[in-house]
């Protein structure tokens, strides 16, 4: 019933809306017609109606009235788009039910984000990419081929908007709920005849939004986040063009408090008396906890620089190299308990430094044929180390009991890890007269990671004494205070030292057909990997920092992009199948002896699969009215499959839907604007979009279940005719709609991550 239901919802909205595709948000994308997107893509400058693949865009004016921020937030107008917070608040995006789960900045995403085609590799850094854009790409479906990462679910492509050629500037500013408040700028123009430049700044700030469980006057959840970019275009000649890049942010924002929905003690008999006296949060998002006087916030900062050089060879041939170097650094304190005891309390140290290089080749020949090859290069580093306090948790409470010793405090997870690639790649898309392009590419790609890992001994040194009575029968076993306490198949503590190394090959082939201008018809067959990866987690066995080995998906995809009625109507469809091999999943192992339960463990699912479809598109019914609109239905499938459940059960997970992964995702916009005089007029919009239940684990246990939600924004405003200046008032889950994007079992609790509540507030925008 439950399915027949969202069908038959879905099925009038898309009917509803005649069917419409393609993000009409992207209308502003830079093209002289407005119904024709201009995107990069295929790394090269082209319509979207041109283009032979599911691609959503948006331009960077369409993101901010939307309350597009980051990457977080792209599932309000990119159906099949999944934001996850993790447990530690490392984002984790999907596309299509594609996505990996894990808690570490040195997770490699299956959805990768670019910035101006340059990766940022790692889904922590990726919080400053939705800035002062000209528009956002995202491309569904395997991307190993033209874009440096490859990744298996997809690539979210964020282009900066670049230096103009007369001078330009402009500012804006808000306030809402919450004592939020935003302030940023930019300026723009050339200096010189062959010189551009652009520099933009902004800062967000809020009050807190969340209380404490058991302590009201203990606050959470404040803002303080600011970003900068600089810009400088240089052309020489005819044929030479230098673009650089400078990117930065500092984010002191406070970490978003967890909720307790259930208490789960690992070890029953030893349960702290005070964990029952939690209060377990329902339908509230503004209430979570954390313990007393750690105040959860970050302390994060990255910059990175960019470099492009274009130089055409010849009339036909292009020469491009693309350089970039990043540096992050966190030290965020979290608590994800959800409690006010000390059961996950952790301090999390962090750095990344990350270098791309690519050099590619580019031509044209015959009438519409094209090609491209080309190599790059990565080299990243990544250190980690997460400081994990869990004085009051259950599975620490025997080494009092049984052994006299001081309950384990501060014991240090460590990673450091060295990843290289090298890849190289050709593309040719092989015009045969004016009607069917045949598509065909391959990159080879060469990757290992050289990995350390540690479970350090606790602060106190218990932890090492109790592992030694435990295993062995002998407090001193492991010697008077071990560097790391994981033990090897001798029952000695050691380090973990180990190197990844990984091959593949990528593919595409397909073939589009163009009967006209306004219908383009297209297929294509792929196949894409994503790189295996190690864990960071608390270890008592060198056995748990195994890593799983890398996944391929071979996808295939057809679908339709319809230009009709004048161009007032742009249609788009897609149907897919995802054949998915050795799919990355955190899943648990229960050790012996058993001293912190069930730990998680990144394991591969052998077979697995997606199917699916999804319709996009945008109508224009009268002037300044546009309806957009889309839907996307995902059925994911696991195969056969063993593994713990977050709760300990041996299962078999056959047949169970991926984790986090919704079978339905649908959103709604409509926009009008109308002349109120010669020289000013009045827009209004609103934006809804929703998605399916699913659940955030493997097992499907209901305490992990995530609700399926709609949520309802609005906006409203005037101004100049000619744009220079408009002020518009907004609100944000105008409904106040309790949802939440995340649920975990921890330690001794089940918690969860919600949404937040209803916002509203004004702004004013100036351009010069």
């Amino acid at each position: 019933m439950t399915f027949a239901r969202n069908a038959a919802a879905v099925s009038t909205l898309a009917v509803s809306l005649f069917l419409v595709s393609a993000n009409a948000s992207a209308q502003e994308a830079g093209s002289s017609d407005d119904s024709d997107i201009v995107v990069t893509a295929t790394k090269r400058a082209e319509s979207i109606n041109d283009v032979p693949m599911s691609i959503s865009a948006a331009s960077g004016d369409d993101l901010a009235a939307a309350g597009i921020r980051s990457a977080d937030d792209l599932g309000k107008i990119v159906p099949g788009f999944t934001f996850t917070r993790s447990a530690y608040s490392t984002p984790v995006y999907s596309l299509r039910g594609v996505g990996f789960y894990n808690y570490d900045i040195a997770s490699t995403p299956t959805v990768t984000v670019y910035q101006d085609e340059a990766p940022l590799p790692f889904s922590s850094m990726t919080r400053s990419a939705a800035f002062a854009l000209e528009r956002v790409e995202v491309l569904k479906g395997p991307q190993g081929l033209l874009f440096g990462s490859n990744s298996t679910g997809g690539a979210v492509n964020y282009i900066a908007a670049r230096p103009t050629r007369d001078f330009a500037a402009g500012f804006d500013a808000g306030y809402g709920r919450f004592d939020a408040w935003e302030l940023g700028g930019f300026v723009s123009g050339p200096l010189g005849d062959n010189v551009g430049v652009r520099v933009a700044a902004r800062h967000e700030g809020s009050g807190e939004w969340q209380r404490s469980a058991t302590r009201p006057n203990d606050r959470n959840g404040k803002r303080d986040f600011t970003q900068l970019r600089g810009l400088v275009d240089v052309t020489g000649g005819e044929r030479l063009t230098v673009k650089l890049g400078f990117n930065a942010f500092w984010d002191k924002s406070d970490v978003q408090a967890a909720q307790l929905i259930q208490i789960n003690p690992l070890i029953p008999p030893f349960v702290n008396p005070l964990l029952t006296a939690q209060p377990i949060v329902a339908k509230d998002a503004r209430v979570g906890d954390w313990t007393a006087g750690t105040n959860p916030k970050r302390d994060d900062r990255q910059w990175q620089m960019t470099g492009r050089i274009d130089y055409e060879l010849t009339d036909a041939i292009s020469l491009t190299t693309l350089t970039s170097y990043s540096d992050y650094r966190q030290r965020d304190v979290v608590d994800p308990d959800g409690t006010a005891l000390v059961i996950a309390d952790t301090v999390d140290v962090g750095k990344i430094k990350a270098f791309f290089q690519e050099v590619r080749l580019s031509g044209e020949f015959g009438s519409g044929s094209r090609w491209i090859v080309g190599a790059n290069y990565e080299n990243n580093k990544v250190r980690e180390v997460q400081t994990l306090r869990s004085t009051e948790a259950s599975g620490f409470a025997p080494f009092a009991i049984f052994f006299g010793l001081p309950v384990p405090d501060d014991i240090d997870l460590t990673s450091d890890q060295k990843f290289k690639n090298y890849s190289a790649f050709a593309n040719l898309d092989l015009a045969l007269g004016d009607r069917i392009t045949l598509h065909g590419g391959l990159r080879y790609t060469d990757t290992t990671d050289n990995y350390t890992g540690c479970t350090g001994n606790s602060a106190n040194g218990s932890l090492a004494i109790g592992l030694g009575i435990l295993t062995q029968g002998n407090p001193n076993a492991l010697g008077p205070d071990p560097q790391c306490t994981q033990l090897d198949l001798n029952l000695q503590p050691t380090a973990t030292r180990t190197k990844l190394s990984e091959n593949n090959i990528s593919w595409r082939v397909g073939a589009d057909f163009k009967p006209n201008r306004d219908v383009l018809i297209y297929g294509n067959i792929s196949r894409g990997y994503k790189i295996g990866a190690f864990p960071l987690i608390p270890a008592s066995s060198v056995t748990q920092y195994t890593p799983v080995k890398q996944e391929s998906l071979t996808a295939f995809e057809a679908g339709f992009k319809w230009s009709l009625a004048d161009r007032k109507v742009q249609l788009n469809g897609a149907a897919f199948h995802y054949d998915y091999r050795d799919k990355q999943t955190l899943g648990s192992v229960i050790l012996t002896p058993d001293i912190f339960g069930p730990l998680n463990l990144l394991v591969n699912i052998p077979k697995s699969k997606v199917t699916g479809f999804e319709l996009q598109a945008v109508v224009r019914p009268a002037d300044g009215f546009t309806l957009n609109g889309g839907v996307t239905y995902v059925d994911s499938e696991i195969g056969d499959f063993t593994n713990f459940d977050p709760y300990g059960t041996v299962r078999n997970f056959k047949g169970e839907a991926f984790p986090n992964t919704p079978k339905w995702q649908w959103s709604v916009a409509a926009d009008y604007e109308v002349p109120v005089s010669g020289s000013a007029k009045a827009f209004f919009g609103a934006n809804l979009n929703g998605r399916s239940a699913a659940n955030a684990a493997l097992g499907e246990n209901a305490i992990l279940r995530i609700d399926g939600y709609t949520l309802l924004d609005l906006r409203a405003g005037f101004g100049s005719a000619d744009d220079r200046w408009k002020v518009s008032v907004w609100g944000r889950n105008v409904t106040d709609k309790y949802y939440w994007t995340n649920a975990y079992k921890i330690a001794d609790v089940s918690a969860r991550f919600a949404g937040m509540p209803a916002t509203y507030g004004a702004t004013f925008a100036f351009r010069y």
